[in-house]
């Protein structure tokens, strides 16, 4: 097979059928790259575009077996599969030797994306090379919680978000006080193991403190990165969707992020999260996404084309770095309008803040399907 003759180059199979998968086969089906979804519902905006060849209905728990399945009818052989999330990070990453012998899969290796899934392994990491983070406490017991000294309101967040956000759709637990804390620690434990509780700080500050280092990351290399503020969020404190992003000029968070990927000697897209600190000036480290984000079509308008070069390495190719990115916004109008009239009536100068070129999460004339179903599913 010709590998640059375009119509024959392997397609995509994504995980996941929300705005980032439609980023992801938007992004390569106009490059000509067929695209498989595979998504635990139906009610998904990707499964309606254009550049969506098929879809696969399946459940989380026979993921594994059903990409296996695919990988033996040989059709699909050489496809590339992207992750959209942490457990279909988890389910590439883990049977990543047994995926390989019909896919490319994009994830790293466990040994690798096991320092970024559980975040007690990252804050060890990060600790290490000395870049800043919240004060952060790892609690194994109630003894141990007993002995913390933490400033209120504090945190209680999961080492590995996706148990945990899946029986409370919350990221985080915020305690008031003492009470509180041991209250939701206990809680907590229902939910997951002692040794994946964190108590971490809240470093104060509005959701325009909230800022990313994006890249794609190879070898000890960036072939492409931005830096960005995610303004608006969604909820507004503590959010689990940018609704509202613009790109920022933090060489300081490039430099930071990079110490990190090299650290961990991750290869790979991926998405650095920090907060502003008002208190000290600081720029602390929170998590990292070794996967698409949400708002990742940002790309499109900066300059900076990570799926398009990713996918030129996976399958083989030569790619060059992009030393640069230009300024950009992203913008997701359903979430960003309810989030903007709160921020509003919270007096926030930022609520309706909008730099040109503006990347629209949904909305584009060539492909308008999928801005029309996801009003009839928010009904």
């Amino acid at each position: 097979m010709n590998k640059h003759v375009e119509f024959e180059q392997p397609g995509i199979i994504v995980l996941g059928g929300h705005i980032q998968a439609l980023g992801i086969i938007r992004i390569l089906g106009r490059r000509g790259i067929k695209s498989v979804i595979i998504d635990k519902t139906k009610k998904n905006i990707s499964r309606h575009s254009k550049y969506c060849d098929l879809f696969i209905l399946c459940k989380d728990d026979e993921l594994l077996s059903r990409l296996m399945s695919l990988g033996q009818e040989k059709k699909y052989q050489n496809w590339v599969l992207f992750p959209t999330n942490d457990f279909h990070v988890k389910v590439l990453s883990q049977n990543r030797n047994k995926l390989q012998k019909y896919f490319i899969v994009s994830t790293d290796c466990w040994k690798v994306i096991d320092a970024f899934y559980n975040k007690r392994n990252t804050y060890k990491i990060v600790d290490k090379i000395g870049v800043p983070f919240p004060k952060t406490w790892f609690p194994d017991s109630i003894s141990d919680l007993a002995t913390i000294n933490v400033k209120f309101p504090c945190i209680i967040k999961p080492a590995v978000m996706h148990d945990f956000y899946k029986f409370t759709k919350q990221k985080v637990f915020i305690c008031k006080d003492k009470n509180e804390l041991f209250i939701k620690y206990n809680i907590a434990l229902k939910i997951i193991p002692s040794t994946e509780i964190i108590v971490q700080e809240i470093i104060p500050g509005s959701s325009n403190n909230q800022f990313s280092a994006c890249f794609l990351f190879i070898n000890r290399k960036s072939y492409a990165y931005i830096t960005a503020c995610r303004m608006r969020q969604h909820p507004i404190d503590f959010g689990n969707a940018t609704t509202y992003a613009e790109t920022v000029d933090l060489p300081i968070l490039k430099e930071y992020s990079e110490k990190i990927l090299n650290e961990a000697n991750y290869s790979g897209i991926c998405e650095v999260e920090f907060k502003f600190d008002d208190r000290d000036n600081t720029y602390k480290f929170l998590e990292v996404n070794p996967r698409t984000w949400k708002w990742h079509t940002i790309a499109n308008k900066t300059k900076t084309p990570f799926l398009w070069l990713f996918y030129n390495y996976l399958i083989g190719k030569t790619i060059e770095p992009v030393s640069d990115f230009s300024q950009a916004s992203f913008f997701h109008f359903i979430t960003d309008f309810p989030t903007a009239f709160r921020l509003f009536f919270k007096g926030s100068m930022l609520w309706a803040r909008l730099k040109r070129p503006i990347e629209n999460a949904v909305w584009t004339t060539d492909d308008i399907k999928p801005w029309i179903y996801e009003k009839i599913y928010l009904f």
